[in-house]
C-alpha cells in the first residue's frame, strides 16, 4: 500500500483524543437542598474509574472512523498491484466529430453518428469519453466522463451545421484536452469525410507524445450534388426612371451525372419574381439570367433557390436552405442570399471663392463621372459653410479659398464629427492663423518654379489608400505631372506625409482629426499652377481621395458565414450620419433563426476592418468599430436604439462554396501532419504508472472516506444508548 499524500498520516496523533476521553470520566453530581452547611465537614472525592475504561466498543469505533478519514486525505493506493495491471490501459479518448454541411450529403451524417458511437462503445469502463463537435469552430459538447452513454446521447442529439470544415482547430482543442491526463493512454478518434479542403497543414500543431490518433472515413453516400454560386448584379439606370438590377445565377454540378431541367427560382421580398430551368452536364456549371427588376425600396432581401419546393415551417423570407430536396443529396447551397441596395451617392461640397467656374472644371468633371460610389457635387462660396451647408455633407474641398475664423471652427467641428476635407492650397489659400496648429501642416509662401526645370511628384506611399491602387506596374505614374509653383508645408507631429516634391517637400500631408480626416494638396486642382488635371491619374486620384476622406465603403451584397459584419460601416454606408454618438448606440440584432439578441456598446465584439491602417474609414476610431460575427445561414437584421437611430442593416450570409467540393484527402496527410510520420502513435502503455495515474484509476479514497463516515454515525447512534443507559 502507498500514499499519494503520506503527510496527511500525520493526522493519526489524533487518535489519541478518544483515549483521553474515555480515561476521563465526568462526574455526576447529586445536588441536595440542606439548610446550613456550616455544620458539615468538606471530604475530597476521588473518583476511581476514571484511570480505566469502559466502553472499548464506542473506543474502537471513534478510532476507526479517525483512522480512515486520515488515511483517505492520505490517498492510498496499491502500486504494482493486480488492480495497478488491469488499469494500465484506461484511456482518455476524445472524438472529433465532424459536423460541417457536407456532412448532411445523402446518409452521411447518420453514417458518421453510428461510426461515433461504435468508437464509443469500445471502451471499457476505465476509459473517460470527450465529445467534440467542430466544423469552422470546435466545440467541446461533453468533457472527459466514464458515462458512455451521456457520450452517444450528445452525439445523437447533435446535427450539420452551415459551417466549412476545419481540421486545425479540432486538433488544437483536441490536444488541450489531453495536455493534463494522467491516465497511460491518450486517442484521439477523428470522424469525417475528409474534404481535402478542410485540411491546411501547420508546423505548429502537435497532439501531445504518445497521443494514439486513428481516422473513421464516413463514406457510401451518394446522389446529386449541385450547388450555387455568388449571383452577379449588373446595374442599369435610365434617365427619369429608378434603377434597375439584373441578376445573374451560377450552379456548379459536383458529380459526373448530368443534371437535366433544374428549376432556378429568383424570390425578392419572400415574392417569387421568376422561376427558370438550365441543364448542368457532369462536373460542369451552367449560368441562368433573370429578368431586369427595378428597385426601388431601400434595402431588397434576394435570394436564389434551386428547386421550387419549400420545406414545411420554412419561410422563403429567412432565405434558409432546405433540410432535403428532390434534386439534390446536399440541400445546404441550394439557396443563395444577397441584399440589393440602390446606389447612395455621396454628398460632396466644393468651395470656391468668387466666380471662378474655371477652377472648378477639372476638379468637378471629375467628380461627376465616378461610379464607385457616385458623387453628388454641390458649389457653395465661403460665406455658405457659416450656415448649415456642411451638414449636408460628406466631403468638403477647400478649392484654393481663403477660410475666415468663423468658417474655420464650422470646419473642426464638421471634420471631428466624422467628415473629411480636402485643401487644395493655390495662391488664394489661407487659414486663421489662431487655429493653425490644428492642420495637418503649416502653410508657407509659394515656391516658383517656373524658371528652371518644374517640380515633380515622388515618394508616393503606395501602402495608402490613396495610392494603392497605383501600387501595380503600369497603373499610373505621377512622375509626368509638371508643377510650376506650389506652397510650401511644414508637416506637423502625428501628421503623415502622402507624397513629396522631387526637392523633398511635402506635397500631400494627411492627419486623424477626431473622427474625421484632412487631407492638404499643396497646389491646385486646375492648369494654373500644375498640368496634373491633363493626366490619366488624374481621374482615379481624385476618386480615391473622395472615396478615402469621405468613408465609403462598399457594403457587399452578400457574406459568408464565419466572417465578421462591420456595422458602424454599414451604417454609414446605408446613410447614417458619421458622429461618434454612433459608437455607443445599443443595437438589437435579429438572427436568421428568428432569435432577437440585444448589443450594447460594451457587449459589441470590437474588430478592425481588413486592410493597411490608412484605409480605415474616417468615421471611426481603432475601438470602435462595432462587429458582429455572421454564424447562421439566411439574413440577419441590425436595428440602433435612440434619439437618432439611423437605418436598418441587413446583411445576407451564405454557406462557403468550398465545403460543397466533396473531394477527400487522404487521412494519413492529417495524421502526419498532428504526428509527424504519418502513422498512429504508440498505445502509450507504461511499465510503470504515475502515481497519480494510478491513484485516479483505483480512487481508494471514496471508499475510505465512505466507511470512517458510516462508522461516525454508528459511534454517535451507540454513544447516545449508553448516555441513556447510564442514567
Amino acid at each position: 500500500m502507498s500514499f499519494l499524500t503520506p503527510l496527511f498520516l500525520l493526522g493519526l496523533a489524533a487518535l489519541a483524543i478518544p483515549v483521553l476521553v474515555h480515561l476521563t470520566q465526568r462526574e455526576r453530581k447529586s445536588v441536595v437542598a440542606f439548610p446550613s452547611l456550616m455544620f458539615l465537614r468538606k471530604i475530597p472525592y476521588e473518583s476511581v474509574q476514571k484511570r480505566r475504561i469502559r466502553d472499548w466498543l464506542l473506543l474502537a469505533l471513534r478510532l476507526a472512523a479517525l483512522a480512515l478519514i486520515v488515511a483517505a486525505f492520505a490517498r492510498p493506493f496499491l502500486r504494482g498491484s493486480d488492480v495497478a495491471a488491469a488499469v494500465g490501459g484506461a484511456r482518455d479518448i476524445v472524438v472529433l466529430l465532424d459536423r460541417s454541411y457536407s456532412m448532411g450529403y445523402g446518409d452521411m451524417w447518420s453514417r458518421a453518428q453510428r461510426v461515433a458511437g461504435e468508437a464509443i462503445a469500445s471502451a471499457t469502463a476505465a476509459d473517460r469519453v470527450s465529445v467534440v463537435l467542430f466544423a469552422d469552430t470546435a466545440e467541446v459538447a461533453l468533457r472527459l466522463t466514464p458515462d458512455r452513454s451521456r457520450a452517444v446521447a450528445e452525439i445523437n442529439a447533435a446535427a450539420p451545421g452551415p459551417g466549412g470544415t476545419k481540421y486545425g482547430p479540432a486538433l488544437k482543442l483536441a490536444g488541450s484536452l489531453l495536455a493534463e491526463s494522467m491516465l497511460p493512454r491518450r486517442e484521439v478518434i477523428v470522424v469525417s469525410d475528409f474534404q481535402r479542403g478542410g485540411w491546411q497543414p501547420d508546423d505548429t500543431l502537435r497532439l501531445p507524445g504518445g497521443t494514439m490518433i486513428s481516422t473513421a472515413v464516413v463514406e457510401g453516400a451518394s446522389g446529386p450534388s449541385l450547388a450555387l454560386t455568388p449571383a452577379t448584379l449588373l446595374r442599369t439606370r435610365d434617365a427619369g426612371q429608378p434603377e434597375r438590377v439584373t441578376v445573374t445565377a451560377g450552379v456548379l454540378n459536383r458529380t459526373a451525372a448530368a443534371a437535366s431541367a433544374v428549376p432556378v427560382q429568383l424570390e425578392m421580398d419572400g415574392r417569387i419574381v421568376q422561376t427558370l430551368t438550365l441543364n448542368v452536364a457532369g462536373n460542369a456549371s451552367a449560368t441562368v439570367t433573370f429578368a431586369p427588376v427595378s428597385i426601388a425600396a431601400t434595402v431588397t432581401r434576394a435570394t436564389v433557390r434551386l428547386g421550387t419546393d419549400v420545406p414545411k415551417g420554412v419561410s422563403v423570407q429567412t432565405g434558409v436552405a432546405p433540410v432535403s430536396s428532390s434534386i439534390d443529396a446536399l440541400a445546404r447551397d441550394n439557396v443563395f442570399n444577397f441584399v440589393i441596395t440602390p446606389s447612395a451617392p455621396v454628398p460632396v461640397t466644393v468651395v470656391t471663392q468668387g466666380n471662378r467656374s474655371e477652377a472648378n472644371l477639372y476638379l468637378s468633371g471629375a467628380l461627376a463621372i465616378g461610379q464607385a460610389p457616385r458623387f453628388e457635387t454641390t458649389l457653395q462660396s465661403v460665406e455658405a459653410l457659416a450656415g448649415d451647408a456642411a451638414g449636408r455633407a460628406r466631403l468638403l474641398i477647400l478649392n484654393d479659398v481663403a477660410v475666415p475664423e468663423a468658417t474655420a471652427a464650422k470646419l473642426v467641428t464638421f471634420v471631428e464629427g466624422g467628415g473629411g476635407l480636402l485643401m487644395a492650397l493655390g495662391p488664394r489659400a489661407s487659414w486663421p492663423a489662431a487655429r493653425e496648429a490644428w492642420l495637418p501642416a503649416v502653410i508657407a509662401a509659394p515656391v516658383d518654379r517656373t524658371r528652371g526645370a518644374p517640380a515633380k511628384l515622388s515618394g508616393m506611399d503606395y501602402g495608402h489608400a490613396v495610392f494603392e491602387p497605383f501600387r501595380a506596374p503600369r497603373s499610373g505614374d505621377f512622375t509626368t505631372a509638371r508643377f510650376y509653383s506650389y506652397r510650401g508645408l511644414k508637416a506637423a507631429a502625428g501628421a503623415t506625409v502622402l507624397a513629396r516634391f522631387d526637392t523633398g517637400e511635402p506635397a500631400l500631408v494627411e492627419k486623424a482629426m477626431g473622427r474625421g480626416r484632412v487631407v492638404m494638396f499643396a497646389s491646385t486642382f486646375d492648369l494654373g499652377w500644375n498640368d496634373l488635371a491633363l493626366k490619366p491619374v488624374f481621374l482615379p486620384f481624385i476618386h480615391q481621395l473622395g472615396r478615402h476622406l469621405s468613408g465609403f465603403r462598399e457594403q457587399p451584397a452578400y457574406l459568408t458565414i464565419g466572417e465578421v459584419l462591420d456595422i458602424n460601416a454599414a451604417e454609414v454606408a446605408a446613410g447614417a450620419t458619421t458622429t461618434a454618438s454612433r459608437a455607443n448606440l445599443s443595437r438589437t440584432v435579429l438572427t436568421p433563426s428568428g432569435q432577437r439578441r440585444d448589443l450594447s456598446a460594451s457587449s459589441v465584439s470590437s474588430a478592425a476592418p481588413d486592410g493597411p491602417a490608412s484605409s480605415v474609414p474616417s468615421a471611426a476610431p481603432d475601438n470602435s468599430v462595432s462587429a458582429l460575427e455572421l454564424t447562421e445561414q439566411g439574413f440577419y437584421e441590425v436595428r440602433a436604439a435612440g434619439r437618432e437611430p439611423g437605418p436598418v442593416v441587413v446583411a445576407a450570409a451564405n454557406v462557403s462554396l468550398s465545403e460543397s467540393n466533396l473531394d477527400r484527402m487522404d487521412p494519413k496527410e492529417l495524421v502526419a501532419g498532428v504526428t509527424g510520420n504519418g502513422v498512429a502513435g504508440p498505445a502509450g502503455a507504461q511499465d510503470v504508472l504515475p502515481d497519480a495515474a494510478q491513484e485516479l484509476a483505483q480512487r481508494v479514497w471514496w471508499y475510505l472516506l465512505f466507511a470512517g463516515i458510516l462508522l461516525l454515525i454508528a459511534e454517535t447512534v451507540l454513544a447516545q444508548r449508553l448516555s441513556r443507559a447510564a442514567r
